[in-house]
C-alpha cells in the first residue's frame, strides 16, 4: 500500500511538471508594461493583444515613443516598428538620422531589424535588438499593479 501511494504521489509529481513546461504562451502573459533595462538604460515596453497571436506595443525610451507591431510564435514575439506621420508618436531618429540628416548622398541606414522578445521560464523577458554598434540583449520585468484598497 505505502509503494502505492509513494508511485502514485511520483507520478503526480512528474505530471505536474511535465505540464508546467507544456504551458502554451499565449499573448495575454506578454500583455502589460514591461521594464527593461538596456545598457544601464531604463526603458519601458506597453503590449496590447490585438486579433490572435498578434500584439500592438509602444517603447518609452529617451522621450520618445516608438510604436510597434508584431506577432507571437513560440515564446518569441517579434516587434517592427510602425511609421505613421499622422499619428504624433514618430519612430525615434535613428544614429544614421542624427549622423546623416537627409542630405543628398548621404548613405542610406540599414534595413531595420525586427526586436525580439522571449518570455522566460519565471516570468521575466529577455530580448535582442540591433543598434548602429551591432546587437544588444537585455532583460526586463513586468511592472506589477497595485492592488486596489
Amino acid at each position: 500500500m505505502l509503494k502505492q501511494i509513494s508511485f502514485a504521489i511520483a507520478f503526480s509529481a512528474i505530471a505536474a511538471s511535465a505540464l508546467a513546461q507544456e504551458k502554451k504562451v499565449t499573448v495575454a502573459d506578454f500583455a502589460g508594461t514591461w521594464n527593461i533595462e538596456v545598457m544601464s538604460h531604463q526603458i519601458a515596453l506597453v503590449v496590447e493583444p490585438a486579433e490572435g497571436s498578434k500584439v500592438t506595443a509602444t517603447m518609452m525610451m529617451m522621450g520618445r515613443d516608438t510604436l510597434l507591431k508584431g506577432e507571437l510564435l513560440d515564446r518569441t514575439l517579434t516587434l517592427v516598428g510602425i511609421k505613421s506621420e499622422n499619428n504624433g508618436t514618430a519612430p525615434a531618429a535613428s544614429d544614421h538620422e542624427l549622423h546623416h540628416p537627409g542630405g543628398a548622398g548621404s548613405p542610406e541606414p540599414p534595413p531595420a531589424q525586427p526586436i525580439k522578445v522571449t518570455l522566460q521560464e519565471d516570468g521575466t523577458i529577455v530580448g535582442e535588438m540591433m543598434t548602429t554598434g551591432g546587437p544588444v540583449r537585455w532583460t526586463g520585468e513586468k511592472l506589477k499593479t497595485k492592488k486596489k484598497s
